[in-house]
């Protein structure tokens, strides 16, 4: 048989094994393109999930935790005789932790429980001889009353008798003793009213010697407060902190001691970007997780969000005229505000003061 020519070969078909690789590609490139659209969708949902909960629900791993210190100050000034905690130490509320020498302080009650006690007898003495004292002032105004009745008298007697001096009818003697009559009556009511002062002054004792027992009272509980002082007590649940002394140490009043925290109550203060603000409130709830701690899960509210925070840009107010940077920042970054968040369910045994945190609004 001849050879086919070119013209055959080319026309003729392929046999059917050969097609199939053919039809298999073009089922399967469609498909393709299916499921990548399908995985494109799929990550812009994920993407549009996480985008909304990071927008409603913000989160920040730059807080902190936080607890209340107060600085143990003695109330009375003296030398520490007996210590009775060490650092780091854990306390109970109502736990002696030291004491100051009180001596002094014993020596200050002893004396002002004895003038008290020296006050009180002055008063019954006092009270005793009230009677009669109340009696020698009413004797004295009697007194006094005929001494002014008898210088009336006398007066009365020397103004008529200088009439009838001039016409006749009364001799100069009567008038000088007339005259005479009103000294010794005028001198008699000085005498009569000086006792009557001293019977009066002699009453009032009383009274001032029981308006002083107040302030005698009042020294005695004054001294009892300061010899109670000697004994400083923890006022809450705490840990010692901070503390660097020995027994024979000098305390001050107003000087702390050593730090004592209170394990009552802990906090933990995020910073939050100001976009996210919006979507915290006071009350929000925030779950909390510890650095030393992450698979632990603490529960939070926030009690506050920040109102202030120191500026970078700072204004000279002294010359009234801000200062403006001249360089131009390209890219804006948020300022941070604290948030205060109150830890509900701390473990005092992990939660540390500056420990690092992460906090979730939820």
């Amino acid at each position: 048989m001849p050879d086919p020519t070119p013209q055959d070969t080319a026309t003729t078909p392929p046999p059917a094994e050969k097609r199939a690789p053919k039809d298999a590609g073009e089922w399967r490139k469609p498909a393709g393109q299916i499921i990548s659209i399908f995985v494109i969708l799929i990550a812009c949902v994920l993407v549009l999930f996480v985008w909304d909960i990071i927008e409603h629900h913000p989160r920040t791993d730059d807080a902190i935790a936080e607890a209340n210190v107060i600085g143990v100050t003695p109330r009375v000034s003296g030398q520490i005789i007996k210590l009775n905690v060490q650092d780091n130490q854990e306390v109970k509320e109502g736990d002696i932790l030291f004491e100051i020498d009180p001596a002094d302080y014993q020596l200050q009650l002893d004396n002002a429980q004895a003038a008290l006690a020296s006050l009180d007898q002055q008063i019954e003495v006092a009270r005793s001889q009230d009677e009669n004292l109340r009696y020698q002032v009413k004797a004295a105004e009697a007194g006094v009353a005929q001494a002014q009745a008898q210088e009336k008298q006398a007066s009365d007697t020397l103004e008529r008798l200088k009439p009838l001096l001039t016409k006749g009818f009364a001799t100069a003697d009567d008038v000088d003793r007339a005259e005479t009559a009103v000294k010794v009556a005028q001198a008699a009511l000085a005498t009569e009213e000086q006792q009557l002062n001293q019977a009066k002054t002699s009453l009032s004792s009383l009274a001032t010697l029981q308006a002083q027992r107040s302030g005698a009272v009042a020294a005695v509980n004054l001294a009892k407060l300061n010899l109670s002082y000697c004994k400083v007590a923890a006022q809450f649940p705490g840990k010692v902190i901070n503390l660097n002394l020995s027994i024979g140490a000098y305390a001050s009043v107003g000087v702390p001691v050593f730090s004592l925290l209170d394990l009552r109550h802990w906090y933990v203060i995020a910073n939050f970007r100001e976009g996210e603000l919006r979507h915290i409130s006071n009350g929000s709830q925030v779950d909390v997780y510890l650095m030393s701690a992450p698979s632990r899960r603490f529960i939070g509210k926030v009690q506050g969000i920040g109102w202030a925070v120191q500026s970078a840009d700072e204004i000279d107010i002294n010359s009234g005229v801000p200062s403006v940077p001249r360089e131009l920042n390209w890219v804006h970054i948020a300022q941070r505000f604290p948030v205060r968040i109150e830890v509900e369910n701390a473990d005092p045994e992990l939660f540390r003061i500056g420990e690092s945190a992460v906090a979730i609004i939820k």
